[in-house]
């Protein structure tokens, strides 16, 4: 018997117009009413993730949000943060100018609103778009952000990106973490946070096994999430080193392949 379902949003829980279907939100909800809880993780910012919790009305039913890959854990219902873990202010100002010289974005998070020197630059509109975040155009990123952050996201094509990559990396790899999360999205997050490390976290303090998680996603920072869980879940649309761990595979984000397992493992067994 599953008691939680940890799930990635994007090209996962929602389609490809960033949508969460019906048959999805359905499929969820019954889950909830039988015991399940619904645990969102995604990279997203929390607000960011606010219009799917909404969708699915956990603020009512309850449930909880990962966000910045694990960096931040809510509960949904009480608004209450369970645990969180930010980047030392003493990376923003090299990260920053190491950005600059390699001539790429670089973008975070306060409140509502996407902080960045550069909201031209390409990919923007993209992260803009998904989290339905304004952006606040900032002349001195590191001193614009007041309080610590929980991810640090560079922005370019990805052959621009990987000399940042590995400069990040010789500088910082012990003490930040940096991973692709799209081919065009670098994320600098603290070190030793990840979605699957995150959820060790929230299970041991709801006193559920890992073998009670049922997991879904498609990209690399789903990786620990699904090989965490009981249960690791692949959408037929994941990048092929997910499909290659996962315990099975599922429909396309476009065909609910949320709820094709949800409603076999799930609803069908209780």
């Amino acid at each position: 018997m599953f008691k939680a379902i940890a799930l990635d949003l994007d090209g996962t829980l929602t389609n490809s117009e960033k949508k969460v279907s019906e048959r999805n939100k359905k499929a969820l909800q019954e889950a909830v009413k039988r015991g399940v809880s619904i645990i969102l993780a995604s990279g997203r910012p929390t607000y960011g993730m606010s219009e799917v919790w909404e969708a699915l009305e956990l603020e009512r039913l309850g449930g909880y949000v990962l966000s910045y890959n694990g960096s931040l854990c809510m509960d949904c219902k009480t608004k209450e943060v369970l645990f969180e873990k930010t980047i030392p202010r003493k990376y923003y100002a090299p990260i920053a100018q190491a950005v600059r010289e390699a001539d790429l974005g670089l973008l975070s998070y306060q409140g509502k609103e996407i902080v960045t020197e550069r909201p031209e630059f390409p990919y923007m509109d993209r992260e803009s778009t998904i989290n339905k975040m304004p952006f606040r155009k900032v002349g001195d990123f590191p001193n614009a952000l007041s309080e610590e952050v929980c991810k640090l996201l560079a922005l370019g094509e990805h052959e621009e990106l990987l000399p940042l990559k590995e400069r990040l990396e010789k500088e910082y790899g012990e003490e930040l973490s940096i991973f692709f999360s799209e081919p065009f999205f670098l994320e600098i997050c603290p070190v030793g946070v990840d979605k699957g490390e995150s959820l060790k976290r929230l299970l041991e303090k709801k006193g559920w096994k890992r073998e009670e998680l049922m997991a879904f996603g498609d990209g690399g920072n789903d990786l620990t999430m699904l090989e965490y869980s009981g249960k690791g879940i692949a959408m037929a649309n994941s990048q092929k080193h997910v499909l290659e761990i996962a315990d099975e595979v599922t429909l396309s984000n476009d065909e609910d392949g949320v709820a094709e397992m949800v409603e076999k493992y799930v609803l069908s067994n209780t």
